[in-house]
């Protein structure tokens, strides 16, 4: 059985690429100590996205970058291991930041087995 004893971070813009963003986050809560989201946009413009969204999560970055965000993280939830779930833009992130491991969204995706959004599954509606 895997360890439940990791901290997942997730970027504001790799939720955008999942098909149920949400689903995704409560289905990290059942295999993870701590979920949260991350981003390097204005801190007020990421808190009202995750509220309108009606995101759960246990950490947001705050005002400051994604790397930042990641260090401030690692220094107060103390698990065996720590994974960047990320973009394209976003995936240097983790090179600055010691212990946390770069993931892209697609393949978490694919080992959680959450659908990525898609153009054809938006016009999709019944």
């Amino acid at each position: 059985m895997p360890s439940t004893d990791l901290t997942l971070a997730i970027a504001l813009q790799a939720l955008e690429e999942l098909a149920r963003p949400a689903q995704a986050l409560k289905d990290a809560e059942t295999w993870t100590s701590h979920v949260g989201i991350v981003s390097s946009g204005p801190s007020y413009i990421e808190r009202r996205r995750v509220r309108e969204a009606g995101y759960h999560q246990d950490f947001l970055s705050g005002p400051r970058s994604i790397e930042e965000a990641l260090s401030s993280v690692r220094c107060h939830f103390e698990t065996n291991r720590y994974v960047f779930v990320g973009t394209a833009e976003t995936s240097e992130a983790v090179k600055t930041v010691p212990d946390w491991t770069y993931l892209s969204v697609a393949d978490a995706a694919r080992a959680a087995d959450w659908p990525l959004a898609t153009d054809s599954a938006a016009n999709d509606w019944p």
